[in-house]
């Protein structure tokens, strides 16, 4: 990322008015966002064809689970936040210890959730 550029977040969000408030949080906060996306297909060919440097990812998009697209993103170690009613138990165990916000949740939390994974120290802007 070139210093000036904002933190670009990838959005999977399947529910129409949670990925508005998503998009409306991050935005709000000075990220730019890449998406929403809604499908598993639809996810994985954005993550294939746009640059972006964290991902928002709800877990089940329409009844399919998103567990492909988790692994492709740990395998790139690109930083990932799941959004998910699941609790951690209910994840397959390899998805764990990745950060995980409960939903519903609001954009205070989403906002602290991505700082933490920011690479550069939670600045939007990279600064």
């Amino acid at each position: 990322m070139n210093p000036g550029d904002r933190c670009r977040v990838l959005v999977v969000e399947d529910e129409f008015l949670v990925a508005l408030q998503i998009e409306d949080d991050l935005v709000a906060a000075g990220y730019s966002v890449i998406g929403p996306f809604t499908s598993l297909a639809q996810s994985i060919s954005a993550v294939r064809a746009h640059p972006f440097d964290i991902a928002t990812l709800d877990l089940n998009l329409r009844g399919e689970f998103a567990y492909p697209l988790v692994d492709e993103l740990m395998e790139r170690e690109v930083p990932v936040l799941l959004l998910t009613g699941y609790t951690v138990f209910d994840l397959p165990e390899r998805f764990r210890a990745l950060p995980r916000l409960a939903k519903p949740f609001n954009g205070t939390q989403l906002i602290q959730k991505i700082k933490g994974l920011h690479p550069f120290n939670g600045s939007p802007a990279g600064v």
